[in-house]
């Protein structure tokens, strides 16, 4: 199939040739220039407005750059979460310069539960180490098994233990208000021995990991969603 000369890329919904490459659709605002690409020392510009993604390389014009970040000029947009862009960026060379949009999720707090029920809070004013033994012996943890099956039937019986954090985000223009907020609260797991497919190997297993805490579910309910649905693999 061809589309003003470009043949369709094998598996992908993108059309190419020697020196140009288009993929259909709508993308992220942007614009970049420079000398070469990744091991390409011709001259290349990409861009979007709106709809359509072209990345040109134009193929007398050629520099000594022969790696794979050269320098590149220009701007984009992207976002942290995948849909609406939250980020802009400007390319200064092999520099790049990072700037929030008023939209922008920033943290906010850090929360950890105690053992008396009540929630300790770390800021960006007033940080905390939750990682030393002075909060260790504060937290509530509780211990519970778990058992994991592996893909060949062999079942992983394991020990951890749990404790609960809470992390809060806000927009970066209204922090003032938690309105805008977005919250997640997940159950911290440390296992007393690897769990998953790759226990043992060079890789090594899973030994720590966090899940969400759904409103209304207990530690152990949570724990036991996540023995059902995750897999370490």
């Amino acid at each position: 199939m061809k589309i003003l000369g470009l043949k369709k890329e094998y598996g992908s919904n993108g059309y190419k040739n020697d020196w140009l490459t288009f993929y259909p659709g709508f993308h992220k605002l942007n614009f970049r220039f420079g000398p070469a690409s990744y091991f390409d020392n011709r001259f290349h510009i990409n861009f979007c407005i709106i709809w359509g993604q072209f990345y040109i390389n134009i193929p007398w014009i050629r520099s000594e750059y022969d790696e794979c970040d050269p320098p590149e000029y220009g701007f984009y947009f992207y976002s942290n979460s995948g849909k609406m862009p939250d980020n802009f960026v400007i390319c200064k060379g092999k520099k790049t310069k990072h700037y929030d949009l008023p939209w922008a999720y920033q943290w906010v707090r850090t929360s950890i539960l105690l053992k008396d029920g009540t929630w300790d809070h770390e800021t960006k004013g007033n940080r905390k180490s939750y990682y030393e033994d002075e909060w260790k012996e504060k937290r509530l943890t509780e211990q519970h098994s778990y058992k994991y099956t592996l893909n060949n039937g062999e079942v992983q019986g394991r020990i951890c233990d749990v404790t609960v954090t809470e992390r809060e985000w806000r927009p970066k223009w209204f922090k003032w208000t938690s309105y805008f907020a977005h919250k997640r609260r997940v159950i911290d797991i440390e296992f007393n021995a690897e769990v998953g497919e790759k226990t043992g190997s060079y890789k090594g297993g899973c030994l720590g990991c966090s899940w969400d805490l759904l409103p209304g579910e207990t530690i152990k309910n949570s724990l036991t969603r996540m023995e059902n649905e995750r897999k370490f693999s």
